[in-house]
């Protein structure tokens, strides 16, 4: 599977079809495949024994049943938690998944946007985890990192010549469209903004430097609508529906 494949926009799914099921859950991630997105955008954090846990938040507390910081618990006992029923009582039962068991799940039936949410030094061994999985299930081709941290992005840098790479840009910082990325020391491929801050001079900045554009997070048809016609690679929506 080729990464980019010329579609004008891909649609990656946030969390999975994470408007109409459970995000960050196998259920979610199988039903923005039914949908037809291109890709699946998912975020890992670590556990407390270094598994590479889907979860968006630092904690248990708004996704699942259950409380504590993911970091100090095993992955054994942050999968005792419910993650579905908070969505609705036909998702009881669902579990935060691990990065092994996305993959197991659907190979390489389509792309993978690995959100990495490390940003404390003691957070590095994950990044060789996370390296190890996509290797053993041959995913290298369909696999991007991105990361808020330039930190992370640095790491999997030294440790990997073949990961894709983008960089995470919020509304808090809009400056990064304006820099020379070359200063990150990170060897990225794409940038991944907040998408109010797309505009054609962005594109046209975006474009000089080669590198992909990707925005989040896009709900609106007729924003997507905009955005498709200013050229960007990919759309991350909570809705994958084409």
């Amino acid at each position: 599977m080729r990464f980019w494949d010329g579609k004008r926009p891909q649609i990656w799914a946030h969390r999975g079809a994470s408007m109409h099921a459970p995000e960050n859950t196998l259920s979610a991630f199988r039903l923005a495949l039914e949908m037809g997105a291109d890709c699946l955008e998912l975020d890992i954090t670590p556990s407390a024994d270094g598994a590479p846990m889907v979860i968006h938040d630092p904690n248990l507390e708004r996704t699942t049943n259950g409380a504590g910081d993911v970091r100090q618990l095993s992955a054994a006992e942050i999968q005792r938690y419910d993650a579905g029923v908070k969505f609705g009582a036909k998702f009881a039962g669902e579990r935060i998944p691990t990065l092994n068991e996305v993959f197991e799940a659907f190979g390489n039936r389509t792309r993978y946007n690995i959100d990495m949410k490390t940003f404390y030094p003691e957070d590095r061994p994950i990044v060789r985890t996370v390296l190890a999985l996509i290797e053993e299930y041959r995913l290298m081709p369909n696999v991007i990192i991105s990361s808020f941290s330039l930190d992370t992005l640095r790491w999997f840098t030294e440790e990997s010549r073949r990961i894709r790479l983008g960089v995470l840009i919020s509304q808090y910082t809009p400056h990064m469209l304006l820099e020379d990325g070359r200063r990150w020391q990170v060897r990225y491929e794409a940038l991944h903004p907040e998408h109010t801050l797309v505009d054609p001079e962005a594109m046209r900045r975006a474009r000089q430097q080669r590198k992909k554009m990707v925005v989040w997070t896009v709900n609106d048809a007729e924003r997507k609508r905009e955005l498709a016609q200013l050229g960007v690679d990919a759309i991350i929506t909570d809705d994958p529906v084409r």
